[in-house]
């Protein structure tokens, strides 16, 4: 009888790219990504803002290119998911888009997002991996909708890597970690508050990112093939 895929007598941990990431840093992997913020109540206007900014700090910091760099979606959730942008390499647009969104400022639709995530990903390609990631600092609303955000995030593990960051203590790594892809540990990124989200920029590029380089030798080399 074969072992069950996270056995121990089948499923092994090594310890690989010890070595600190460097900060300033661009993501220049080949993957289809879509982010899924949150814009309910419990985010604070203030906290919606960094976060907002944040989000377009990341954007600013990756290689967007339909054939060989990142396609990034992204949308919006409160008691309604609405989608920003689907996957593009128009970086314009996507700014455009994030900084045009409005703050809901309402309940906590954490299924719906996962569903309309998952829609989304009808857009990529098939030679690219695809990754979907969800920030959030709120649990589901009502106990119904922890159930619902679990069967969404189940089915959305079936179609892409599924990560989330969590930016308050009320939504601790273990609430969160059900609904990621395995490894748990390597899909899980915890910020203490929203707020702080625009200074952890470039710690999210590379928990998402397979594959960066530093923005100077980024800078220089495209500036090179610009010429």
């Amino acid at each position: 009888k074969c072992p069950r895929t996270f056995s121990k007598a089948r499923y092994q941990r090594q310890s690989c790219n010890t070595a600190p990431c460097p900060m300033d840093v661009v993501c220049v992997a080949k993957m289809d990504l879509v982010v899924a913020i949150d814009a309910s109540g419990s985010m604070g206007t203030s906290g919606w803002k960094a976060q907002r900014e944040a989000l377009l700090n990341l954007i600013n910091r990756m290689q967007l290119s339909r054939t060989s760099g990142i396609l990034l979606g992204a949308l919006k959730f409160a008691h309604k998911v609405t989608i920003l942008a689907q996957l593009t390499d128009d970086k314009k647009a996507l700014i455009k888009a994030v900084t045009d969104t409005k703050f809901d400022a309402w309940t906590t639709n954490i299924g719906g997002a996962f569903r309309v995530m998952k829609t989304m990903l009808q857009f990529g390609r098939r030679d690219a991996p695809s990754v979907c990631m969800l920030w959030t600092d709120g649990r589901p609303s009502h106990p119904s909708n922890k159930y619902d955000a679990a069967l969404g995030a189940r089915d959305l593990r079936s179609s892409c890597r599924v990560m989330v960051v969590t930016m308050r203590p009320a939504v601790p790594k273990s609430f969160v970690e059900p609904w990621v892809s395995h490894p748990k540990s390597q899909n899980v990124m915890v910020v203490r508050d929203p707020r702080d989200m625009t200074k952890k920029v470039m710690q999210v590029n590379t928990f998402v990112c397979g594959k960066i380089q530093r923005f100077l030798d980024w800078t220089t080399t495209t500036t090179k093939a610009a010429r």
